[in-house]
């Protein structure tokens, strides 16, 4: 019989748990739990994602640490120097500290400000603008090419030392931010969706508690 990814994840044919306790809970060996269903308004004390970094797609969570994870900084961030220099038919060749290997041609950019945080979310400059991928209205500024300590865009920017650049990539989209753990409330009912490697509820429900479906 050939395997329905369809049943397998919409009806939890690879297997799933129920708790109501503020206990952490753990998939089988080679599984994520891959849906959340709350049977009671809940809070979430750890939404800890498979960190697949360059790797995969990103979901929510509930740890600062994970800042990519959550699709708040793209695929990678790098600091400008304020220097730029234009070159390639008016594109801006942008000097930063050190070019991270995740920094590829055709990934879109974000310039916003150094003092941006998770907690208070991206200032996004006009140089850069949003990016619109498809459709009449595509528009944003994207990586050309990466040499050394220089990236090649196909706008000119005008970048301060105190800005920084963000890239997106297929996986990975900018802005978000964490779940704050204990405190934001899952409504009954609802039903998210992800790759977790373990959960926690934030606080014991005799009466509620969640079912966490599980998937590879």
């Amino acid at each position: 019989m050939s395997k329905s990814y369809e049943v397998d994840y919409a009806f939890g044919q690879l297997g799933s748990v129920y708790t109501n306790l503020a206990k952490p809970v753990y998939p089988p060996k080679n599984k994520v739990i891959v849906a959340i269903q709350f049977l009671a308004d809940a809070t979430m004390q750890i939404l800890h994602t498979e960190r697949l970094d360059g790797q995969g797609m990103q979901y929510i969570t509930t740890e600062d640490a994970e800042a990519t994870d959550c699709n708040y900084l793209g695929v990678t961030e790098a600091a400008c120097t304020g220097v730029t220099t234009t070159v390639n038919f008016a594109n801006d060749t942008v000097t930063i500290g050190a070019i991270d290997p995740k920094i590829q041609p055709g990934q879109y950019v974000l310039l916003v400000n150094d003092s941006d945080t998770i907690n208070v979310g991206l200032t996004v400059d006009g140089d850069t603008g949003y990016p619109v991928y498809n459709g009449p209205d595509v528009q944003g500024v994207k990586v050309l090419s990466v040499n050394r300590d220089n990236i090649t865009l196909s706008k000119a920017v005008s970048p301060t030392s105190s800005q920084t650049l963000v890239f997106i990539d297929e996986q990975h989209g900018a802005g978000g931010t964490n779940i704050t753990a204990g405190t934001v409330v899952f409504p009954k009912g609802l039903t998210i969706y992800g790759r977790w490697t373990n959960i926690q509820l934030g606080a014991a429900d005799a009466d509620g508690g969640i079912i966490c479906y599980f998937g590879e």
